[in-house]
């Protein structure tokens, strides 16, 4: 397995892939990710199982779940969307970070299928289609409309999510609405100073069992949640903006600059400011 260094060249990247390997090593990374399978079949590996994916279907990644897909067949390359987004952009869609529980919230309670049978993944695959002409086309407006198009696939894979998640509540297993609203709330004010008690109250929990909640939601305690947050906006801005470094670690919620830079090291292995060398960014 290894660590993918994807750089979006913007927040939202839609970018049509056709592949013929049978086998590779998994890759993780910090993008949000939406694959979208238009032609032959596919096997998509996560560390827990392996997903058979079909014409019509769709997979929705979690940021830092290592996975991979391959062709089921060398004779049979798969072609898909591939959709990768930063999650700094919800933040201009109104109630933005509900459109991000889906990719935050659903470790181990909902597979990251969306099988082509279901009507959202219709939604999805007419909007990706789209999404790719208007880029290849590039007629005037058409970066507003692929964004258009995107917003309508979160909403279309949120609310594919809010039918499992009802789903659950029948079968006895739902999870704590009020540990989803501490979790958007987090999603919604992460460059922000956040007390744990907070959210422990918000929770209605126990210390011991708002902490042990909180991971099977989302694989992170958190403050590992918090922090990873804020280390993905961080490496946006440092990779598509020139605002200093001391800038970008108070605008993500650092209140130091050296653990900004302690963090920052080991989430990437490098500085921030290597980080930002290698890409020939203007620096401080």
């Amino acid at each position: 397995m290894y660590y993918d260094d994807v750089r979006l060249e913007r927040e939202l990247n839609f970018v049509q892939k056709i592949g013929a390997l049978t086998e590779h090593d998994m890759h993780l990374h910090d993008a949000l990710e939406v694959s979208i399978l238009l032609e032959n079949d596919a096997k998509y590996r996560l560390v827990d199982r392996d997903y058979y994916g079909k014409p019509g279907d769709v997979f929705v990644f979690r940021p830092f779940e290592p996975h991979y897909n391959l062709a089921q067949s060398t004779e049979k390359p798969v072609k898909w969307i591939m959709l990768l987004f930063s999650p700094s952009i919800v933040k201009f869609i109104p109630e933005g970070s509900k459109l991000l529980q889906p990719f935050y919230t659903a470790a181990g309670r909902f597979s990251p299928l969306i099988p082509a049978q279901s009507p959202f993944a219709g939604l999805i695959h007419a909007a990706a289609k789209q999404a790719v002409a208007e880029e290849e086309q590039k007629l005037p407006g058409w970066q507003a409309k692929q964004y258009l198009y995107f917003v309508d696939i979160l909403v279309s894979i949120f609310r594919y999510y809010l039918e499992g998640f009802r789903d659950l509540s029948s079968l006895g297993r739902k999870p704590n609405e009020a540990m989803i609203r501490v979790i958007e709330f987090v999603l919604s004010h992460f460059t922000e100073e956040i007390e744990m008690d907070q959210l422990i109250v918000m929770s209605n929990m126990r210390k011991t069992m708002f902490f042990k909640q909180f991971k099977e939601l989302t694989s992170l305690s958190p403050n590992e949640f918090i922090s990873r947050l804020r280390l993905q906006s961080a490496l946006y801005y440092l990779d598509h903006t020139d605002k200093s470094i001391t800038e970008i670690a108070y605008e993500c919620g650092f209140h130091s600059l050296s653990y900004f830079n302690k963090q920052f090291k080991q989430f990437r292995g490098v500085a921030p400011r290597e980080h930002r060398a290698k890409l020939k960014v203007p620096n401080e």
